[in-house]
């Protein structure tokens, strides 16, 4: 392309030159002009060598020239534009596959850039969701059996959040809900997995109660000790750190 350019920057130079040249050897009257409707820039300047061998020729007087200059200026113009419209076509005519080869592949990349980045939104913001959907739920009832929408009992409310968010459908019953994904250790706990308890007077290792874990020890579960959804930390309750059994994952995270 920049050698396209350079030519045609020394056609336009040369083009320029003519018309300066022409100008300060050919006289043309209004008249001439008016009534010549088929004087080429060739036939000028051979016409104008010929005048000045011959001796006839006069430069044009300064009253004359403006005429003279708007006709040579729109006849040059116009041969220019020719010329721009033959080389644009030769242009257009020897890159078309080019061209569309590099507009093939901007295209993939533009698919393949959304692709990865909803790839990666999926798994940052899936227990993002989790959390926030969870949270919408604070202070509704606890009602033993129920499933929602305005009142949970634990493991029905378990269902909803993971329902709704990620159209997953874990078991109704906790000690069901604690058999299925990937088994957590407290210590590796992260936001949106399920946190399972025992929470019998006499502790005998069975599940009975389940909540979602948040972030910083903190987890929101359906209680039935306070009737309704609430978030509880495991340092200031410690009870719950006592009565823990284990984690359960099912939304994935981003490695």
């Amino acid at each position: 392309m920049d050698k396209i350019r350079n030519i045609l920057l020394i056609i336009l130079f040369f083009q320029l030159l003519i018309f300066l040249y022409v100008k300060l050897i050919h006289e043309e009257t209004p008249s001439l002009v008016m009534n010549n409707n088929v004087i080429t820039l060739e036939s000028l300047i051979d016409d104008s060598i010929n005048e000045i061998i011959y001796g006839v020729k006069k430069l044009p007087q300064s009253s004359e020239y403006t005429l003279w200059d708007k006709k040579m200026i729109a006849k040059l113009n116009h041969e220019i534009q020719i010329f721009n419209d033959e080389m644009k076509k030769i242009v257009d005519e020897s890159m078309p596959i080019q061209n569309n080869k590099e507009i093939e592949s901007i295209k993939i990349a533009k698919i393949i850039t959304k692709t990865r980045t909803k790839e990666a939104t999926l798994k940052v913001s899936l227990s993002k969701k989790v959390e926030t959907y969870a949270k919408e739920k604070l202070g509704q009832k606890y009602v033993w059996g129920a499933t929602g929408p305005k009142s949970f009992d634990c493991s029905g409310f378990t269902r909803e959040v993971f329902l709704g968010t990620t159209g997953i459908k874990i078991p109704r019953v906790s000690r069901d809900q604690a058999k299925v994904g990937l088994h957590v250790d407290y210590q590796k706990l992260k936001r949106g997995d399920m946190v399972f308890f025992d929470t019998e007077k006499k502790y005998t290792g069975r599940v009975n109660h389940v909540g979602i874990y948040l972030n910083n020890g903190n987890f929101i579960h359906a209680s039935s000790a306070k009737k309704k959804v609430i978030i509880t930390n495991f340092k200031k309750k410690p009870f719950y750190k006592k009565r823990f059994l284990w984690g359960r994952r099912i939304v994935k995270h981003k490695s």
